[in-house]
C-alpha cells in the first residue's frame, strides 16, 4: 500500500494508505475507531489484498490527533472528525472520479454517519461494531471519567498506547448530532452491518437499531466475537468482500 498526505481543510496533514488495483471498480474508504489507527492493527493490509482481488482500492486514513497525522489527539469531536471524513471524501473523488463506499470500525462508524451519511458522493456503507448511542457507550467504558468530561473537566486516561487526554468538548458535541437523522439519511443505498455478539465495548443493541432504521442493511452478529474481532478477523473481512462482490455484480 502507498503512504499518501491529505490535507484537511484547517491545513493539517492528515496521513492515508492507498491501495488501488488495475482499473478499479470502486474505492472503500476505511475509517478508523476511537484510539485506533489506518493500519487496524496491521489488519489493513490484508483487507487491501482482498479488495485489490475484486478490483476494488481502499484508502485508509488516520483522523488528526491520531496514527500519524497532525494535530491533538485530547481535540476529538464527533465534528472535528466527519469534517475530516468529509475532506478526505472530496480529495478521493476529485482525484480518482470512483464510486465510493465508506467503511467505519466503531468510533469511525459513527463519524461516517455524521459526516457521510447526506453525502451522494457514498455509494454504499459498512459499518463494522459501529457506537449509534454515543454517550451511553462512553459512559459505559468508565462512568466516574464520563462523569468528569459532562461537568466540563479534562481528563486523563491510560491505555496499551500510554497516557492520553480527553477534554470535555468530545460529550459536549454528542448534542449536536442527531444519529436517527443521520441513519434516515442513508435511504435505500445498500449498507452491511457486522457486530459481534461478546462485543464488550458497544452493545449489540447499537448494530440492531441501525438495521431497524434501514429495512435494506443486511446485518450479521457474530457469536463469540468481541469488539475487537480478535480470532475473527478473517471472518468479518470475508462477509465484507462477499458482499461488496455481490453488490457490484447485481449493479
Amino acid at each position: 500500500m502507498q503512504q499518501i498526505a491529505i490535507n484537511n481543510r484547517d491545513g493539517r496533514r492528515l496521513s492515508a494508505l492507498l491501495s488501488l488495483p488495475t482499473d478499479p471498480r470502486c474505492l472503500i474508504i476505511a475509517c478508523h475507531g476511537f484510539r485506533g489507527a489506518k493500519e487496524n492493527g496491521g489488519r489493513i493490509y490484508s483487507l487491501g489484498e482482498k479488495l485489490s482481488q475484486i478490483g476494488m482500492g481502499l484508502l485508509a486514513f488516520d483522523f488528526q490527533g491520531s496514527g500519524q497525522s497532525e494535530g491533538q489527539y485530547s481535540n476529538l469531536t464527533l465534528t472535528r472528525q466527519a469534517s475530516d471524513l468529509q475532506d478526505v471524501i472530496n480529495y478521493a473523488y476529485q482525484r480518482f472520479q470512483l464510486p465510493i463506499i465508506a467503511l467505519g470500525r466503531s468510533f469511525g462508524g459513527s463519524t461516517i454517519l455524521a459526516g457521510a451519511s447526506q453525502d451522494s458522493l457514498i455509494a454504499g456503507y459498512i459499518f463494522w461494531s459501529t457506537t449509534i448511542f454515543l454517550k451511553e457507550t462512553f459512559t459505559g467504558l468508565d462512568p466516574v471519567l464520563a462523569d468528569q468530561l459532562e461537568k466540563g473537566n479534562t481528563i486523563v486516561l491510560t491505555d496499551e498506547k500510554g497516557d492520553y487526554k480527553l477534554d470535555p468538548d468530545l460529550f459536549q458535541d454528542f448534542a449536536d448530532h442527531n444519529m436517527d437523522d443521520y441513519i434516515r439519511a442513508i435511504g435505500n443505498r445498500p449498507v452491511l452491518i457486522v457486530h459481534g455478539l461478546s462485543d464488550e465495548v458497544v452493545p449489540t443493541k447499537n448494530a440492531e437499531h441501525l438495521a431497524q432504521l434501514l429495512p435494506q442493511a443486511q446485518l450479521h452478529l457474530l457469536a463469540g466475537a468481541d469488539h475487537r474481532f480478535t480470532q475473527h478477523t478473517a471472518q468479518r473481512e470475508d462477509l465484507t468482500i462477499q458482499w461488496l462482490a455481490k453488490l457490484w455484480k447485481d449493479n
